[in-house]
């Protein structure tokens, strides 16, 4: 379900975003086809995000998603100047990746991590 007044932006045609009216959250779901173990590949680019600005790692752990094995990857770094918290849920089914990732201002994380787990509930795989 995507937020009333959002912002939707198709970047391909396996990849959406949607951004708050505010631009302080951002939500993006995307699908690709599965490429080895997702932990793995997200390991890579957690060594790689490290060269951002400011980017500090929270967790990157295995949990479970609609009672799939998944990965949840959260972070923090900064973009001209703004801190911003980062939340990527990732999870494979039958040969596809997908995942469910949001961005906002670490001032409205309340809010902002109401909004993703919306989100997260509604989310289904076609």
């Amino acid at each position: 379900m995507t937020p009333k007044g959002w912002r939707r932006d198709l970047q391909t045609g396996s990849e959406v975003h949607y951004t708050s009216p505010d631009g302080a959250q951002e939500l993006a779901a995307k699908s690709s086809l599965a490429k080895g173990n997702l932990m793995d590949t997200w390991q890579t680019s957690e060594q790689n995000a490290r060269q951002g600005q400011d980017y500090r790692k929270i967790r990157l752990e295995e949990t479970t998603f609609q009672g799939r094995p998944a990965i949840v990857w959260e972070y923090t770094f900064t973009i001209k100047g703004v801190r911003w918290h980062a939340r990527l849920l990732g999870f494979d089914v039958d040969g596809k990746s997908y995942q469910i990732n949001t961005w906002y201002h670490r001032d409205i994380e309340d809010g902002a991590v109401a909004t993703y787990n919306q989100v997260k509930k509604s989310f289904t795989v076609l």
